[in-house]
């Protein structure tokens, strides 16, 4: 199995993670092989690392803080952001 990552950081800081069981090189653009020393720290660390680049190469891995996520409204918050919106659509006051 091969890991590849992606060189450019997105926007929000993380790099792009992937694996093919039946790849030996890289096969996009723009992405570097993991070296099977390296892929556990890529892994762990959800792309949100900084990548050390020699000569082309991956040689090392510098896990950075992943971002906060925004927690998901509540089902209770959902229902009610529901019935709102229904009560505006028929013209329902509430």
């Amino acid at each position: 199995m091969l890991t590849i990552i992606e060189t450019a950081a997105r926007e929000d800081g993380g790099h792009g993670l992937q694996c093919q069981s039946h790849r030996e090189a890289c096969w996009l653009e723009g992405w570097v092989a993991v070296p099977e020393a390296l892929e556990q720290a890529v892994w762990a660390s959800g792309g949100y690392c900084d990548l050390e680049l020699r000569d082309g190469a991956l040689v090392g891995v510098t896990p950075r803080e992943r971002p906060a996520v925004e927690e998901a409204p509540s089902e209770t918050e959902r229902l009610r952001a529901d019935v709102d919106y229904l009560a505006a659509i028929t013209g329902v006051s509430l």
